[in-house]
């Protein structure tokens, strides 16, 4: 059976992330698991039992959102409370369980701790083992039907195509091809274009309602952005365009998943995820 994992703090961010994530596990047929990260404790703290009435009321608040949440769905919602480093400790658990996706809402803040503010976010989408969806708080519908999928010249920006069209078929959703020109060479901009025609085919060809368009800025998450917010899309998918040296993800990719009003599905450049569906000669 698969598995979908869902990083959980208790804020709106996290519980809406929830609601989301059993719209992708009943398309999965999977099971999700709801993980909570804890702070460890130290011996030598004066209140030697707050480490276990933070790991009490995490557990009763877990077990209210898997009665609330785990009858919508087909398969199991179960919970896990691990203890460590916030980003660590949620990729191991993707990494256990073999995840299909890893999702977790974005900008949470509650009073167990500021758990995606800052670095968590980006460490999870750069290190995670399968591809990340990341959701805020105001995206509220109920389907994800119109999926955007941004091309520009990169040689890893057509990975992403088997995942996204596998997503497509399983959600029953349209893609709209997005050609990003962020610059005006006549070379760059063809390539774009090419790239475009062979995924929109390949979208096509697998039985997936797609469409292409292009849109040009200067910089390709303004442009991204742009184009979300004036079109009435669903869902974005995009490279996690990761800084190697790093290992956090670049500006471009952190810019799209602070402001998209929509989830964003973030792919490794590196195939990470099994598919059943194959594009040859992709990026």
């Amino acid at each position: 059976m698969s598995e979908i994992v869902v990083a959980i703090d208790f804020s709106s961010c996290s519980v809406n992330a929830t609601r989301s994530a059993v719209l992708f596990a009943n398309a999965f047929d999977a099971n999700i698991t709801l993980v909570h990260v804890s702070k460890p404790g130290s011996d030598e703290s004066v209140y030697p039992d707050t480490q276990d009435v933070h790991h009490k009321e995490a557990e009763k608040r877990l077990k209210e959102m898997v009665n609330d949440f785990g009858p919508m769905m087909k398969n199991e919602m179960r919970y896990r409370i691990r203890e460590g480093k916030v980003y660590s400790e949620i990729v191991n658990e993707a990494k256990y369980n073999d995840a299909i996706l890893l999702i977790a809402g974005t900008h949470g803040i509650s009073g167990f701790e500021e758990y995606f503010i800052g670095s968590n976010a980006y460490r999870l989408v750069s290190l995670s083992p399968s591809p990340m969806i990341s959701i805020r708080t105001m995206f509220q519908k109920k389907e994800i039907k119109k999926i955007l999928f941004p091309i520009d010249s990169s040689r890893d920006t057509r990975q992403k195509t088997n995942f996204a069209a596998e997503v497509a078929q399983k959600l029953g959703a349209e893609i709209r091809v997005l050609g990003v020109y962020d610059t005006g060479i006549k070379e760059i901009r063809k390539k774009i274009k090419n790239y475009s025609q062979q995924v929109l085919q390949f979208f096509q060809k697998n039985g997936i309602k797609a469409s292409a368009d292009y849109a040009e800025g200067k910089k390709a998450s303004g442009i991204i952005l742009d184009y979300i917010n004036i079109h009435d899309l669903d869902m974005v998918v995009m490279m996690s365009d990761k800084d190697s040296n790093t290992m956090i993800i670049g500006n471009e990719a952190q810019r799209v998943i602070n402001h998209s009003p929509v989830p964003v599905l973030s792919i490794h450049p590196k195939e990470t995820y099994s598919s059943s569906i194959s594009l040859s000669g992709s990026g």
